[in-house]
C-alpha cells in the first residue's frame, strides 16, 4: 500500500499554528496574525481525528473485539504521555519545588481531580488557563469523551443514518453556540460545542467510502471552500469575536484542506505538506502539543522572555528535543503493544492496517492516509 504522508503534514501544521499560539509574548517578532488565531489549529486537529478515527470505526465494524480493540488502541496512544504529563505537575514539581505547588493547585487548575477523569473542559471554570500543559489538556478531554460514545454509534447505525447524524450536528452546533454565549457558558472547551470539527470529519470519511466517489469529484468546490473561509474566519474573528460561527468556518476550512491534501494534484501543496520537516513535526505532534508550555514556563522562570530573539529558538528547539524523547523513549515502544488488539475481520474489500504509523485503503478512491 502507497504511504500518503501528507496527514502528518497536516498534523505537523496543526501543531505549529498553537505553538505559534503563544508567541504573543513577543510582539517584536510581528507574528500577530498567527499568534492570535493560531488556535485554529485545534479545529484542524478535530477534522482530522473525525475522520481517521471514524475511517477506522467503520472499517472494522463488524470484527470482533470491536470495542474492545478501539479503546484499548486509543488508551494506548493517549494516556502514556497524557499521565506521565499529570504525574510531572501533581506530584514532581510540588515535590521539587514545593514553593510552586500553589501554582499548580491553585484555582485555574481546580479540581485537580477533574483532570485524571478528562473532565476538566466541564469542571474547571476557565481550562485553558490552568497551570503549564494543564492549560491545553481541555481539548483531549472533549475527544475522549465524544470517542466514549462514538463507537457505539457507528457499530449499530447505517452509514446513511451516520451521515444524516453528521450533517445534523455540524448545522446544529453553531445554532447551540449561538444560544449558550449569553448564557456564562465557557463554549471554547464545551464538548457539545466543539462537535461540528469532530463530525466534519467523520462525514468527510463517510463520503471517501460511499458508492460511486471520484476522488477528483469534490476538488473545486474544496478549493473554493478553503480560499473563502480562510480570510472569513479571520476576518470575523478579529472584526466581531464570534466564536459561535469561527468554529463552524474553521471546520469547513479544516476538511477542505483535509480533503486536498489527500485529493489534489497540485504539486506545490503535496510539496509542502510532505517535506520532512512537516512530516517529523506531525509525527511527534502529540508530544509538541502537550509539553510546549514546559519550556516556556522555564523560559520565564529564568527570564529568557526578556530577550525575544533568542527566547523563541531556544524554547522551540526544547520543545522539539521533548517531544522527540517522549516518541522514542515512551510513545513508540508502548505503540507497539496495539499488535495484541489488531481486527481479525475487516470492512469487505478495504485493507486496514491500525499499527502506529501504518495506512489504510479507503473505499473506492483506494486513499492510503496514516492512521491517527
Amino acid at each position: 500500500m502507497k504511504k500518503i504522508p501528507q496527514l502528518d503534514g497536516v498534523r505537523g501544521l496543526a501543531v505549529l499554528l498553537v505553538l505559534v499560539h503563544n508567541t504573543d509574548k513577543y510582539p517584536s517578532l510581528h507574528l500577530r496574525l498567527i499568534s492570535d488565531n493560531g488556535w485554529m489549529g485545534v479545529d484542524l486537529f478535530y477534522v482530522l481525528s473525525g475522520f481517521l478515527i471514524t475511517g477506522i470505526l467503520l472499517d472494522t465494524k463488524q470484527s470482533e473485539g470491536y470495542f474492545r480493540n478501539f479503546y484499548a488502541r486509543r488508551c494506548l496512544r493517549i494516556w502514556p504521555l497524557y499521565y506521565s504529563v499529570l504525574l510531572f505537575m501533581f506530584v514532581i514539581v510540588p515535590f521539587l519545588r514545593p514553593s510552586e505547588a500553589h501554582a499548580v493547585f491553585e484555582a485555574r487548575s481546580s479540581p485537580w481531580w477533574a483532570f485524571p477523569v478528562f473532565l476538566q473542559n466541564f469542571l474547571v471554570p476557565i481550562p485553558a488557563m490552568a497551570t503549564g500543559p494543564l492549560g491545553v489538556t481541555w481539548s483531549l478531554a472533549v475527544e475522549e469523551q465524544f470517542y466514549l460514545l462514538w463507537p457505539l454509534v457507528v457499530r449499530f447505525c447505517t452509514e446513511t443514518r451516520l451521515r444524516k447524524i453528521a450533517i445534523a450536528v455540524i448545522c446544529l452546533s453553531p445554532v447551540l453556540r449561538f444560544y449558550l454565549s449569553p448564557h456564562q457558558v465557557n463554549i471554547y472547551s464545551n464538548t457539545f460545542c466543539r462537535l461540528d470539527g469532530l463530525m466534519a470529519g467523520a462525514l468527510l470519511a463517510l463520503v471517501v467510502r460511499s458508492v460511486g466517489f471520484s476522488t477528483a469529484k469534490f476538488l473545486t468546490r474544496a478549493w473554493i471552500t478553503f480560499l473563502v473561509m480562510v480570510p472569513l474566519a479571520l476576518a470575523v474573528e478579529s472584526a466581531f469575536h464570534a466564536r459561535w460561527i469561527v468554529f463552524s468556518l474553521t471546520a469547513l476550512t479544516s476538511v477542505s484542506l483535509v480533503y486536498l491534501a489527500l485529493f489534489s494534484p497540485q504539486r506545490w501543496l503535496q510539496s509542502v505538506l510532505t517535506n520532512r520537516f512537516m512530516v517529523y513535526t506531525g509525527t511527534i505532534s502529540y508530544g509538541i502539543y502537550l509539553l510546549e508550555k514546559i519550556p516556556l514556563d522555564a523560559a520565564r522562570t529564568f527570564h529568557l522572555d526578556k530577550h525575544q530573539f533568542l527566547a523563541l529558538p531556544i524554547t522551540t528547539a526544547v520543545t522539539y528535543a521533548l517531544a522527540a524523547m517522549s516518541w522514542n523513549l515512551l510513545e513508540k515502544p508502548i505503540l507497539k503493544l496495539k499488535r495484541f488488539f489488531e481486527p481479525r475481520t475487516i470492512r469487505p474489500g478495504q485493507a486496514l492496517r491500525l499499527a502506529e504509523g501504518e495506512e489504510f485503503c479507503m473505499g473506492p478512491g483506494k486513499v492510503s492516509p496514516r492512521q491517527l
